[in-house]
């Protein structure tokens, strides 16, 4: 995958947002998001937000979900 189609692919991962882009890789990550090279970009991108969810602190998290 070239960087304009890994850039592109990552935008569209924001604007889908995390719960649905895990739905989408958990039920039929071909038929809804493309091919393996895709696959492995999202679970990539889903360990980020996870991992940047996490590095968050108490109060930015608790302040968030208002």
């Amino acid at each position: 995958m070239d960087e304009p189609d890994r850039q592109r692919t990552l935008d569209y991962f924001e604007r889908l947002g995390p719960e649905r882009v895990r739905l989408y890789t958990a039920i039929d990550c071909e038929r809804f998001l493309g091919d393996w090279q895709v696959r492995e970009l999202a679970d990539q991108w889903l360990a980020a937000k996870e991992h940047e969810l996490r590095s968050r602190s108490f109060w930015d998290r608790l302040l968030r979900r208002r």
